[in-house]
């Protein structure tokens, strides 16, 4: 069995719609080499070419993928503020005392 080769990529470099199709370049960059190099140096680049309507699916899959990324932080952070804030009230919250030993 063939291994599909995997790319790391940071950024997008280029899109280009030409017709009905549509080519996105993405890049991996390179801190700058030198002290005076304000600028990173493109190391790699990867070209995807698909149809229109197969990169406005691609689009809306990762908008759905962000969403739902957004979602779960979202509910996480709710929950750890919960837990946070029942944390604090329990190290608040006074001893009762019932006065039984009256």
């Amino acid at each position: 069995m063939s291994h599909t080769p995997e790319y790391l990529v940071d950024q997008v470099q280029n899109v280009n719609v030409q017709g009905p199709l549509v080519t996105v370049t993405y890049g991996r960059s390179a801190p700058a080499s030198g002290p005076d190099d304000k600028a990173s140096e493109l190391l790699e680049k990867l070209q995807v070419t698909m149809t229109t309507p197969n990169f406005v699916n691609t689009v809306n899959a990762l908008n759905q993928i962000v969403k739902r990324m957004s979602e779960q932080n979202k509910a996480q952070k709710e929950a750890a503020e919960k837990q946070d804030d029942s944390a604090e009230t329990a190290i608040e919250a006074p001893a009762e005392e019932d006065g039984s030993n009256q």
